[in-house]
């Protein structure tokens, strides 16, 4: 029962994690000047790099399967790519 309670807790911890990036991309659909700062992008891949180590090191202990990981970061991948990509379209109206 209580390894139960730890995958469970741990599983929440990264799905935390997940949503604070989301959370950070999203907020630059707002901003869409600062999504081509260089500090930003910095900052993004900072992020989602640390938070790939962590859904590998989830996976090799059981509490996220390679599937389910890849798909974490897959959708966090998306978003950010259509904050690009609507930045790019924004930009691509104006001129």
């Amino acid at each position: 029962m209580s390894e139960v309670v730890q995958k469970d807790k741990a599983l929440a911890a990264l799905m935390e994690d997940a949503e604070r990036i989301y959370t950070l991309i999203s907020s630059q659909k707002q901003h869409l000047c600062l999504a081509q700062c260089p500090a930003f992008e910095e900052v993004v891949d900072t992020q989602m790099y640390g938070f790939s180590r962590e859904i590998a090191y989830a996976s090799k202990i059981g509490i996220v399967s390679e599937d389910e990981g890849h798909q974490i970061l897959s959708d966090l991948e998306k978003t950010l790519n259509d904050v690009y990509t609507e930045m790019y379209d924004e930009k691509k109206e104006q001129i």
